[in-house]
């Protein structure tokens, strides 16, 4: 019984096309694909860096109105970082005709890859999950993994290249921390009902971590006091408030930071 019951889950899985993915936090699945110029190009040796990846379709009418988005709004913005890289990748397998048609209509200059259904598959579980964004840190994890298509999320996207290019860039203090105040995109985002918000001190200084709605008006305070120097995590329970956008700002000394979150419900 225990072994029909194992290949009728197979079975489902694969009818459904859903299989195991990975989530934020985790080790980000390995490749090598080929690019359009020929050139083969292996996630893991590109470790040290902060990589973006497009996960697109080069005949997706929606991949084709939204790739100029990673073009413009992202790539464009960190393109000159040597520690940052973008790639995309065509998860509907098309010919390289296809995908060089695809790159002359979104005007996206950064490499486009080949044959990377598998790839999608490895990340979110499926392998109709395209329009995506995901970021890989330096240390070869996933530090954002879109949910929504790209044109919906790219704010997002940029934050956490922002906060893993500070991370990769930043020099050490006698205590290995960064010498800036960093504030981590919370996680899970969107969430529902609560989150994670992670910051770190490179000294010991007085902290406050609020959290307001759009109107500006402050709904809960999540830490006031007196911090030590390191990494420090706060989860911020949403329960009693309604669905949509919040700021969360975290002043340490004199520095102020803020990030969006979704709450959905």
């Amino acid at each position: 019984m225990k072994i029909v019951k194992q290949i009728s889950l197979f079975i489902l899985a694969f009818s459904t096309g859903v299989f195991a993915q990975v989530n934020e936090g985790e080790s980000a699945p390995d490749f090598t694909l080929t690019s359009l110029s020929n050139e083969q190009i292996t996630l893991s040796d590109l470790k040290g860096k902060v990589v973006y990846i497009f996960f697109f379709g080069a005949n997706c009418p929606h991949c084709r109105d939204n790739g100029p988005v990673t073009e413009t709004d992202i790539y464009q913005n960190f393109k000159d970082n040597d520690n940052f890289v973008a790639l995309g990748l065509d998860t509907w397998n098309t010919s390289a005709s296809d995908v060089n048609t695809f790159k002359n209509i979104t005007g996206i200059t950064y490499p486009l890859l080949l044959n990377a259904r598998q790839a999608l598959v490895d990340y979110y579980g499926n392998s109709s999950a395209y329009d995506r964004s995901v970021v890989i840190d330096i240390n070869g994890n996933i530090a954002y993994k879109g949910t929504s298509f790209v044109n919906n999320d790219y704010e997002d996207v940029n934050e956490s290249i922002e906060d893993e290019l500070a991370l990769a860039t930043s020099n050490e203090n006698e205590n290995g921390l960064p010498n800036s105040i960093l504030l981590k995109q919370n996680f899970p985002n969107p969430f529902n009902p609560s989150t994670t918000i992670s910051y770190t001190l490179p000294e010991a200084t007085n902290v406050s971590l609020d959290v307001y709605n759009m109107l500006g008006i402050q709904v809960i305070s999540l830490q006031n006091g007196f911090k030590s120097a390191g990494k420090h995590t706060v989860t911020f329970d949403a329960s009693s408030l309604s669905s949509g956008l919040y700021i969360y700002k975290l002043t340490a000394g004199a520095t102020t930071l803020t990030k969006r979150m979704t709450l959905i419900k």
